[in-house]
This record gives C-alpha cells, sequence and structure tokens, in this order.
C-alpha cells in the first residue's frame, strides 16, 4: 500500500521508532565532489611528477635552515647519537 509511495519519492521506510535507522545521513546532500572540486590537488604534486627534483620555496628554506644548523652544530643528531644512546 505505502511502497508505491517510497519508490516514487525515494523514501525509505519507517522500520520502528525507537530504533536509529541512518535515514538523517542517507537524505543529506553529498558533500564529497563539492569539497574536491573546492580544494584542488596542490601544484607541488604535479610539478614534482613533470620536474625531477623540484622542491618548494617552504622545503628549500627548511634545508637551508638545516644546513645553517648543521654548520653551527645545533642540528638533529645522527641516528642512534642521541641523548638517551649517551646515557646507556
Amino acid at each position: 500500500r505505502g511502497e508505491g509511495r517510497l519508490d516514487i519519492f525515494g523514501e525509505l521506510p519507517n522500520l520502528d521508532n525507537s530504533r536509529r535507522s541512518g535515514t538523517k545521513i542517507l537524505k543529506q546532500a553529498h558533500t564529497g565532489p563539492y569539497l574536491a572540486r573546492y580544494y584542488p590537488d596542490p601544484i607541488a604534486n604535479s610539478a614534482r611528477k613533470a620536474t625531477p627534483g623540484y622542491k618548494t620555496e617552504l622545503e628549500e628554506r627548511r634545508e637551508r635552515k638545516a644546513l645553517v644548523m648543521r654548520r653551527r652544530g645545533k642540528g638533529a643528531p645522527k641516528k642512534g647519537a642521541g641523548k638517551r644512546q649517551q646515557r646507556k
């Protein structure tokens, strides 16, 4: 009797009001495609594929800073040469 209405209007059957059925979530509009369009892939990813050795300004700045810090003796220790290893 009411099944035709469900098919026509794309509704889900009302099974039992005391149980959660998920109809509220299923009725919501899909946001995935809209979010994908709003946040496009970064240019860096495609640039890395096209040109080997491509680095963003942030990566270059980080490398320069690490090099300067290493020269001053303030860089990260080599693997296995940290404070904890010196205590043992």
